[in-house]
């Protein structure tokens, strides 16, 4: 009797050191979020340090709050977009890329990820087509400053617009977790 009671107790112990949570190498739902973004490791790193910012983005522990704060951040940032291509106007105003972003970015980038965001709770899928039309609204307004007349734009205005495209990309690969 005596050894199955120090037996079981051996196993007791041994379940309760095998069951103690071990300090582990583990990355973030964002970092694994950007390490599914299949481009080159240049990419991640700028997924990295674009997300890196937002502490809300960093403690997310699941989809749908990443998702949600991606998508909160993109339409604050998109805003902020805006509104540098609304001062770059005053210097150029007659310049027909500066137009044509603002012009996207009010029919489509902001509206987009608004959109995104009212939908998420709800219909997960039309939340990520929406972030998917912010994402090309950008990308169509940096196709206008391709043309070499057009490189007068500020270049913190041209990377900005590249981050807000970059957002709709994340925002979408995102959502597609919860769909």
């Amino acid at each position: 009797m005596k050894s199955t009671t120090q037996t079981s107790l051996f196993i007791f112990f041994l379940c309760i050191i095998f069951y103690a949570p071990l300090p582990s190498i583990s990355i973030s739902l964002y970092e694994s979020l950007c390490n599914e973004y299949n481009n080159p490791s240049r990419n991640i790193q700028l997924c990295l340090n674009i997300l890196k910012t937002d502490p809300k983005i960093t403690s997310a522990t699941n989809y749908h709050d990443l998702s949600q704060h991606i998508l909160e951040k993109a339409a604050q940032d998109s805003q902020v977009v805006f509104q540098d291509f609304q001062q770059a106007k005053k210097r150029f105003p007659n310049d027909p890329a500066i137009n044509s972003c603002i012009k996207e970015y009010t029919d489509t980038v902001i509206q987009g990820f608004v959109d995104a965001m009212s939908s998420l709770p709800v219909e997960p899928k039309k939340s990520r087509e929406s972030a998917i039309a912010a994402g090309f609204g950008a990308n169509n307004c940096q196709k206008g400053f391709e043309k070499p007349e057009e490189k007068k734009v500020l270049a913190t205005i041209h990377l900005r617009n590249n981050e807000i495209y970059f957002l709709g990309v994340i925002a979408s690969l995102s959502i597609i977790h919860l769909i």
